[in-house]
């Protein structure tokens, strides 16, 4: 409890003398080819609506560059991605570039040299790297495409950019790369696709920043995993439910999956169940406890932190609205303090901070 205390003063005071600044959430809403954006209040968590960024077609997933100078945005229905420059104060957005490619963009992320984004295609089942300039936009020529299978859902690398993971739900698969940035290449590594058990899904991976571990949900199985990243690979050394135990085996489906800001925990948010679940890391093996269930709006697609893991928001996609939740920074478990109304179909949020 005095830890609690102790870091939202922290945040109050950093915030009150203007040195850790507010920073926004942004949301995708496709039914209205629009981003809401919402300023975060890191003192309370509350949120304020303050513009609507209209798009040409439907936004889904979006990512920010490691500077937090540049959106990335996937127009799943176009086939397309857009590039944006945000303003360093307001959040405001200002169009890069809109380049083709492929149906559904389900997933991407910019390497951590700043010289690619790689992106995963869920309909077409396909891998691209597209080359960026110095301003973070994505240029025009696409310098690999690479077939997978089926449903590619996440693309993600290890934080020695070497190692790339992608998670396949439809065939239960995860390719494994190795990113030649030099070359800009992916290449499929020597016996890289590790399947897992019928009806698992992997879909969504993230990496532990100073650790050789990656947690991965299971979307059909309702289940996270661990692996370990030995030589590059993935090797699996633990799987837990997501769900409560009396909970229908076959019902609900995971989504989106991250780590805390300090890589503590592991969040997940459970379509059915309607909640985030949160687990504890062993800070010596990598290995996850949980530490409870907690509720959302229904169907929780997407979630976020902001960076100082105090506040995490999750969009409910069936109803319209975002539950806001402050989190234990020392338990890791949340309380919901909030919930507002937004645009239709909340389908991603994302945090963008001020410089």
């Amino acid at each position: 409890m005095f830890r609690l205390f102790t870091t939202s003063l922290i945040v109050y005071l950093l915030v009150s003398f203007k040195l850790l600044a507010n920073p926004f959430l942004l949301v995708s809403l496709p039914d209205e080819q629009q981003i809401a954006v919402y300023q975060i209040d890191l003192a309370s968590g509350l949120l304020r609506h303050v513009r609507d960024h209209a798009l040409s077609a439907d936004p889904g997933p979006m990512s920010v560059s490691h500077d937090g100078k540049t959106l990335y945005l996937s127009l799943r229905n176009a086939g397309k991605l857009a590039s944006f420059s945000i303003d360093p104060e307001t959040a405001e957005l200002t169009h890069l570039t809109t380049v083709g490619a492929d149906q559904d963009p389900a997933y991407h992320w910019q390497d951590y040299t700043a010289s690619y984004l790689l992106s995963a295609y869920y309909h077409t089942g396909r891998v691209s790297m597209h080359s960026l300039g110095n301003d973070g936009r994505i240029l025009a020529e696409s310098t690999q495409w690479i077939k997978t299978e089926l449903k590619a859902h996440c693309i993600m690398a290890a934080p020695d950019n070497r190692h790339v993971f992608v998670p396949h739900t439809g065939p239960n698969k995860i390719f494994q790369f190795t990113l030649d940035v030099e070359k800009g290449t992916l290449e499929l590594k020597k016996e890289g696709v590790l399947t897992s058990e019928d009806q698992t899904g992997p879909r969504h991976i993230d990496i532990h920043p100073r650790k050789p571990w990656a947690y991965v949900d299971y979307e059909q199985g309702n289940k996270v995993a661990f692996y370990r990243i030995n030589a590059g690979k993935l090797v699996r050394k633990q799987v837990i439910s997501s769900v409560p135990n009396d909970w229908p085996a076959g019902e609900g489906a995971t989504a989106r999956l991250t780590l805390s800001p300090d890589g503590r925990f592991v969040y997940a948010a459970n379509r059915g169940h309607n909640s985030i679940a949160g687990f504890r890391i062993n800070r010596f093996t990598g290995k996850l406890t949980s530490i409870g269930y907690f509720p959302t709006s229904a169907n929780p697609r997407s979630f976020v932190m902001t960076d100082c893991g105090k506040w995490l928001y999750a969009g409910g996609q069936d109803t319209n609205q975002i539950a806001l939740f402050c989190r234990n920074v020392n338990s890791g478990t949340l309380q919901r303090i909030d919930t507002i109304q937004t645009g239709r179909k909340p389908w991603w949020l994302q945090i963008v901070n001020q410089r």
